[in-house]
């Protein structure tokens, strides 16, 4: 893997988490006045299926820690394979 493209990946992971836990708490703001009940998932305002939309939010969020983990632990192997 080339140096310049491991540092993209690894900035842009590292960016993805704080911005995927903002649309975390976005989206749970959205459950609160959005929707009828505190059980529903439905937004009465978009028809969005909320509870979706915050697990697949957490999904990325576990993603890009861990390939920032992986990214850090790996990096010598990663930089020297490509020499």
């Amino acid at each position: 893997m080339k140096k310049a493209i491991y540092y993209i990946v690894l900035t842009l992971s590292i960016l993805g988490i704080p911005i995927f836990i903002f649309g975390i708490i976005n989206t749970m703001v959205s459950l609160k006045y959005e929707t009828e009940n505190s059980t529903d998932c439905i937004s009465l305002v978009t028809g969005q299926d909320l509870c979706l939309t915050v697990n697949v939010l957490k999904g990325l969020v576990l993603l890009c820690l861990s390939s920032v983990i992986l990214l850090l632990a790996f990096k010598k192997r990663i930089l020297k394979s490509n020499n």
